[in-house]
């Protein structure tokens, strides 16, 4: 569901009961990640189709399995699907609340990760953070299988990776870059629409730079399509946290906790496109909320280093803005470790069955950054929405987005 999701609390809430049954009644308004669609396409390849949400998790629980004398569990989780088999995401198994406490760790040996900075010039390269990141991604996921990183690859590619296939569905189908120019139009009835249109086209002028900017190596190896394959699943999936156990350093045990993992496509829209004078009070919040949350990170020192991550497993979660869990990087057992708290656990009925989806929060999103980067609206529900061959419709998915936007900005 990106990896851009933020650990809100330090504590968990379990409660005195041992019962975790107690579902939340709002539901997750992710539609992310529940769908295939080729960039700058309509229609997905019939390999990755869209009526193959679970494309890849085959690859991906063996990798991680094959992964656990490293470090990598899974406990009362798996991947799922709800929302009448349209949205993949990640099922709570059991009904004790003592098992939300660690139900994932990921080692670090299976994070894809680089350095993080707001100045350029100090990145690795003189290259941005997501630069980095995604030319590391899409490297990885054409190698398939040969990749130390091959199940995570199949889950972003729903398997496209392990048929050497070159052509990836998105990891983002309904994020505003890939609506056509009349879905746009939609938007340009009010001036909210109109600066969020804009703050589109430049993010695509800014990618197409980064991309213009690869050298002659990497470009070979990667057209721009494929590099804005990579940034969309960076920019909706990785996390920025100042990890200084990664490498050692000073702080001892007070390390032990670098959580609050703060959303890197909230920096980049809230502080790059906030810092724009035409996106006046519209926008300026956001980068105040998005940074935020970087000032309650504890950390023993000043001195550790700060990382873009991308988490396998942890980012299958989809999006609850309440849901109290935590992400911490955990130097006792060298990875990434995942809990979760009762509003976490999201109720879902198919065919009169009862189950808890897992979500984590993205942290406090604005609509503007949701369509942007994610491609859902929260609180907007896309169920029933399925085209003349039972299929997802995106037009209707859009449309319904546009207007719920409209309404919410109507006198603006």
């Amino acid at each position: 569901m990106a990896y851009s999701k933020v650990a809100l609390s330090l504590i968990i809430l379990l409660g005195s009961s041992d019962d975790a049954s107690g579902f939340t009644t709002c539901r997750s308004a992710s539609v992310t990640k529940q769908h295939d669609t080729r960039l700058h396409s309509t229609t997905a390849p019939d390999d990755v189709s869209t009526k193959n949400p679970l494309g890849g998790v085959d690859s991906f629980e063996e990798w991680f399995a094959a992964n656990s004398s490293s470090g990598a569990q899974v406990n009362s989780i798996k991947h799922a699907l709800f929302s009448s088999n349209s949205l993949r995401g990640l099922e709570f198994t059991s009904t004790k609340s003592s098992d939300l406490s660690k139900v994932a760790v990921v080692p670090r040996k299976l994070v894809l990760s680089a350095p993080f900075s707001d100045d350029e010039d100090e990145q690795e390269g003189g290259r941005s953070w997501d630069t980095n990141l995604s030319v590391k991604l899409w490297q990885e996921c054409t190698k398939g299988k040969n990749s130390a990183y091959y199940g995570y690859c199949a889950l972003l590619t729903r398997g496209a990776n392990m048929e050497q296939k070159q052509t990836y569905p998105s990891t983002a189908p309904d994020a505003l870059r890939h609506w056509t120019s009349t879905q746009k139009a939609l938007l340009e009835t009010t001036e909210n629409g109109k600066k969020l249109l804009n703050v589109e086209q430049k993010q695509q002028e800014e990618w197409k730079q980064k991309y213009a900017n690869l050298n002659a190596s990497e470009k070979a190896n990667m057209s721009f399509e494929d590099f804005q394959w990579a940034m969309e699943a960076v920019h909706s999936r990785a996390f920025r946290g100042d990890f200084g156990a990664l490498d050692g350093g000073e702080g001892g045990p007070l390390r032990k906790i670098a959580s609050l993992l703060l959303p890197l496509s909230a920096l980049a829209f809230g502080i790059i496109y906030a810092s724009d004078p035409s996106m006046n009070k519209f926008y300026i919040p956001l980068s105040i909320v998005a940074a935020a949350p970087v000032a309650l990170t504890i950390i023993a020192d000043s001195k550790g280093s700060k990382e873009a991550v991308m988490l396998p497993l942890i980012d299958s979660a989809n999006h609850l803005q309440e849901a109290d869990s935590v992400i911490e990087f955990d130097p006792s057992v060298d990875g990434f470790v995942l809990s979760l708290g009762r509003k976490c656990l999201v109720k879902d009925v198919d065919d009169g069955r009862e189950r808890a989806q897992v979500c984590i929060s993205y942290g406090v999103r604005k609509d503007s950054e949701l369509l942007l980067n994610y491609g859902f609206l929260r609180g907007v529900s896309m169920d029933g929405i399925k085209s003349d061959d039972g299929d997802v419709d995106r037009s209707q998915i859009r449309q319904r987005l546009a207007e719920a936007f409209l309404e919410r900005y109507s006198s603006n």
